[in-house]
């Protein structure tokens, strides 16, 4: 596995479990959270939605961050 595998892998499994929190949070009622992570990029995307066709769990990551 190369350095890019990798990283990707780890934005790949940081994402899935944000979201889940995210989705887990908002069942319970929480519907303003604060999220912290030292993975910039995921941080960036959340906040920017920044998405493409392929990713779509970043997109709901984004969707259930600014969810009235």
């Amino acid at each position: 596995m190369g350095v890019a595998s990798v990283n990707w892998l780890s934005f790949d499994v940081e994402s899935r479990v944000l979201l889940g929190g995210l989705k887990s949070a908002w069942t319970k009622g929480y519907h303003q959270v604060e999220i912290e992570s030292d993975n910039v990029i995921l941080i960036s995307v959340v906040q920017n939605g920044l998405t493409s066709s392929i990713y779509s769990e970043v997109q709901l990551m984004h969707d259930w961050c600014f969810k009235d």
